[in-house]
């Protein structure tokens, strides 16, 4: 499918960032959290988890900075007199995947973490 409209592509792209902007100051809230968790006492398989919500969250963060890379690739590429409409189509289509699996996975990870906060005394 070629690409036939920038405008609406940057847009999107816009939106993204938005998106990832706001996931990232998540991000940043769901680790003070936890970091407020791991101060209780906590029992042996309870600290697993903390350290595996860490990491995740550490992950989550890079994830959001390297999609924020690509769409800012990905708005050079439209800006660029001579921009390879294939390339960014492959670019394009890249990112759309990415961001359904960043938001179905992040969503994943604000559930669980949701689960184990109930789960402490």
């Amino acid at each position: 499918m070629p690409i036939e409209n920038f405008d609406k592509l940057h847009k999107l792209h816009q939106e993204w960032k938005r998106d990832l902007l706001l996931s990232e100051k998540e991000i940043k809230s769901l680790q003070e959290e936890l970091g407020e968790l791991a101060r209780q006492p906590l029992q042996h398989d309870q600290l697993v988890k903390v350290e595996h919500f860490q990491n995740a969250l550490i992950r989550q963060k890079e994830v959001v900075n390297d999609e924020l890379q690509l769409i800012i690739k990905g708005d050079k590429m439209m800006s660029e007199a001579n921009g390879d409409d294939a390339q960014l189509q492959m670019l394009h289509n890249k990112l759309q995947e990415d961001m359904d699996t960043f938001d179905r996975l992040f969503v994943e990870l604000r559930e669980e973490f949701k689960a184990f906060k109930r789960s402490l005394p």
